[in-house]
């Protein structure tokens, strides 16, 4: 393990005292964790966001750990009569679309770095199903970039809905399913050329991790733990596989999730399983979203890139890792790049000047690492914030604000 990794525990420890002191979160704090957790309570008192938990290093140091708030908005927990439990450091996070970055484009630049793929490879290598028509010259850059043409806003929940109360009883969250959506989305008609413009689609990364099982023969959640999440060993950040647990009858342990809030189409408060719809259907393992994490076991995996970047990583080669977070974006000025983006303002995000290596992870459900090369520094900040309503307007100033406060060392 590196130095990192066993500073991480200590730093843990410090952040997270027996009992609370008088005065708010940030008394329990020092320097820029106080800062922080500072913007966090206040932010909670706002209802911009239940609860947070942010963790940064710079090199082998811990420049801020601290946790604020609780799994739920107060109004949430009071109707919906629950208790309301506070964040912690071990608490389990719905990572939304960061499952993009961790997952199909973690193993991509794992198979890049071992030589078995490139970026610039044709999908119809991989999938016959893109080898007609206009998709025939997408590639997998041009998937990972969200530049391959795919529409967005698409969603298969519905249609899978009507088929399981009709011909197809059980087909939610199962394999069925999966495949259902793989056809349905590789088989989109294109919204415009391959590399013509740029255009966020869950259909680009559910293609993507189809091809990863594909190129690896192994499921997608499978492929990923093998690759990934054994080699870094971040047993906490995985996939839930809601096929599984329907088939074993178990459940989830929700006390060790932050609830993504009370969904209205399923009837119930949601912890524990994949909030995304599209996610949900597929049996809760896609390449667009489906993940659950700490912000430790994040932090992990976010310092590998960082090695991987400097030439100092088993998993990843610093071609293969420069390749996917270079600047040189597919599409023009996007600031798109492969599974990743670049820092700017309008998503909460600081772009500095000094900074152009910097390169970002983000969200819809309130989760986010900076990650800026130079400086060696990594940014994990987790919260169920995407699930606060129009209150969430003002997430995107608070994580400019937490990221200015670390900036600033």
């Amino acid at each position: 393990m590196s130095s990192i990794s066993d500073a991480i525990p200590a730093a843990i420890e410090l952040a997270n005292p027996i009992s609370e002191s008088t005065g708010g979160a940030s008394a329990r704090y020092s320097g820029v964790s106080a800062v922080i957790a500072n913007l966090l309570e206040e932010a909670v008192g706002e209802g911009t966001l239940p609860g947070g938990v942010v963790l940064a290093s710079r090199g082998a140091e811990v420049v801020a750990a601290c946790t604020v708030g609780s799994k739920l908005l107060k109004e949430e927990a009071r109707d919906l009569k629950v208790n309301n439990e506070p964040i912690s450091f071990p608490t389990v996070f719905d990572l939304g679309q960061l499952t993009q970055a961790i997952c199909p484009a973690t193993l991509m630049m794992r198979l890049a770095s071992a030589g078995k793929i490139s970026v610039t490879d044709r999908a119809s290598r991989f999938l016959q199903a893109l080898g007609v028509g206009s998709k025939s010259s997408m590639t997998l850059a041009h998937l990972l970039s969200h530049s391959a043409g795919f529409p967005s806003g698409l969603s298969v929940y519905d249609e899978l809905v009507k088929a399981n109360a009709g011909p197809r009883p059980g087909i939610l969250s199962s394999s069925g399913a999966k495949q259902y959506a793989y056809t349905h989305f590789h088989n989109l008609p294109l919204k415009f050329e391959p590399g013509a413009k740029q255009l966020e689609s869950d259909a680009n990364f559910i293609v993507l991790g189809e091809i990863c099982e594909i190129i690896t023969g192994l499921p997608l959640d499978k492929a990923y733990s093998r690759y990934v999440a054994a080699p870094l060993r971040v047993a906490a950040l995985n996939f839930i596989d809601l096929t599984i647990l329907r088939r074993r009858g178990l459940e989830p342990v929700v006390e060790r999730f932050a609830p993504s809030g009370r969904c209205p189409r399923r009837g119930r408060l949601i912890a524990g399983e994949v909030w995304d719809e599209n996610a949900w259907v597929m049996g809760g393992v896609s390449g667009h979203s489906g993940l659950f994490g700490t912000a430790s076991d994040v932090h992990t995996w976010a310092v590998e890139l960082l090695k991987g970047y400097h030439g100092r990583s088993d998993l990843f080669s610093a071609e293969a890792t420069r390749a996917f977070v270079s600047s040189e974006c597919v599409v023009p000025k996007s600031g798109r790049k492969l599974g990743f983006d670049s820092p700017s303002r309008e998503s909460g995000f600081i772009d500095l000047a000094d900074a152009p290596d910097a390169f970002v992870a983000c969200g819809d459900t309130g989760c986010s690492v900076y990650v800026d090369p130079r400086r060696e520094l990594v940014i994990v900040f987790l919260s169920n914030a995407g699930f606060s309503g129009e209150q969430s307007k003002r997430f995107a100033p608070l994580r400019a604000d937490i990221h200015s406060a670390i900036l600033d060392l």
